[in-house]
């Protein structure tokens, strides 16, 4: 009879981490970013064509950028009472590369009605080499998203 082990937690440190302050509340923030097709509008032009698509139950996000670059993410996770969202890039993962994982919480500040939080954080799993240009090109993802969330709702 195979015994099952237990694997010792490991902690995950990100990538990247990176919060934005955006003069809104919460629940505006998230009715944006939970609405997946609206990526497009907050891009701050950086996709260009954006299609959700469902097979079986995982929803894929098929992003066309505005410098022609295709990419397909899996949407892992729209958690509605965390507002916090995850996806993977699926394709293309640069060689070594086994693994990315984008995240969004987007939070209130205690202290402060009128100001939240976007907290952005880019996990990566597969050699060190291959991770520089994908947290380059990711973060700079997130600049324009972080842009165009201001630019939407400032």
């Amino acid at each position: 009879m195979a015994m099952a082990q237990m694997q010792a937690a490991k902690r995950i440190i990100p990538d990247y981490t990176h919060e934005t302050r955006i003069k809104s509340t919460t629940v505006k923030i998230w009715r944006i970013i939970r609405d997946l097709p609206q990526v497009k509008e907050y891009s701050n032009g950086t996709i260009k064509e954006v299609n959700i698509r469902t097979v079986n139950e995982t929803r894929y996000r098929d992003l066309t950028f505005s410098d022609g670059r295709k990419r397909t993410d899996e949407i892992e996770q729209v958690h509605e009472s965390y507002k916090f969202f995850v996806f993977h890039v699926l394709e293309p993962l640069p060689a070594g590369i086994s693994n990315a994982i984008v995240t969004a919480l987007v939070e209130s500040l205690p202290d402060n009605d009128e100001v939240s939080v976007v907290r952005w954080s880019i996990i990566l799993e597969g050699d060190k080499a291959g991770r520089k240009p994908l947290v380059d090109s990711l973060s700079a993802e997130i600049a324009n998203y972080e842009a165009g969330l201001k630019k939407m709702l400032e």
